[in-house]
C-alpha cells in the first residue's frame, strides 16, 4: 500500500527517505508519524525490486542520496494506479495515496479513480443518512436512553459532513477534469 505513494511521489521528483517519510505520514488517514523503522525498509525493498535506486544530490554539500524511480518502478506505480481500491480500513488511504498520483496518469485513469471513490463516498453517505433517519424516529420513543440517541445522532451528522464534502470536493475534481478534456479535445480538431 505505501509503495504506491512513495513511487507516486518519486514520478515528480527525486526525495530524500526523510522527506519521502514525512509525506507518508501527512497522507496516511489518519495522519500520523512514521518512523524510520517504517520507511527505510520500504525505500530498501522498492530498491531491491528495482523500482528504485539511490542517486547523490550534487547540490547537497554532505552527498544527501536521493530516492530516484526507474523505468521498473514506472512501471510498477502505473500498475498500482490501475488496481481497483479494496473495501475496508485502509481504502480512503489508499484513495489518498492514488490522489497524490493523479498528475501522472492519463485523464481518463483520473476519471475513473475519481468516479470509483465518488462512488464510495456516495454509497456511504446513503447508509449515513438511513442511519440518520431511523435514529430520529427513535426520538418519539421515549422509552430508550434520549440523551445516547441525540449523542448518535451528532456522531452521524459529523459523518454525513464529512462524507457530503468529500463528495463536493470529488465532484469538482471531475468537472475540472471534463472541462480540460474538452479543452484537449477542441485543441485537437483546431
Amino acid at each position: 500500500m505505501y509503495e504506491l505513494l512513495l513511487l507516486g511521489m518519486l514520478m515528480s521528483r527525486d526525495m530524500s527517505g526523510y522527506k519521502l517519510r514525512d509525506v507518508l505520514g501527512s497522507a496516511l488517514v489518519p495522519q500520523r508519524k512514521i518512523s524510520n523503522g517504517v520507511i527505510y525498509p520500504l525505500l530498501s525493498k522498492l530498491e531491491a525490486n528495482g523500482d528504485i535506486v539511490f542517486i547523490e544530490d550534487a547540490k547537497d554539500p554532505r552527498n544527501k542520496k536521493l530516492a530516484h524511480i526507474t523505468a521498473a518502478g514506472k512501471d510498477h506505480f502505473y500498475q498500482l494506479m490501475k488496481q481497483p481500491v479494496a473495501d475496508g480500513a485502509r481504502s480512503e488511504s489508499v484513495y489518498r495515496f492514488k490522489f497524490r498520483g493523479l498528475f501522472a496518469v492519463e485523464l481518463s485513469q483520473r476519471k475513473r479513480i475519481l468516479q470509483d471513490y465518488a462512488n464510495k463516498v456516495q454509497e456511504d453517505l446513503n447508509i449515513y443518512r438511513g442511519v440518520h433517519e431511523h435514529l430520529l424516529s427513535l426520538l418519539a420513543d421515549h422509552s430508550l436512553n434520549i440523551e445516547a440517541l441525540k449523542a448518535g445522532i451528532r456522531s452521524i451528522d459529523l459523518s454525513v459532513a464529512i462524507s457530503q464534502t468529500k463528495l463536493d470536493w470529488v465532484t469538482q475534481y471531475l468537472f475540472e477534469i471534463l472541462n480540460e478534456e474538452r479543452h484537449h479535445n477542441n485543441e485537437a480538431k483546431n
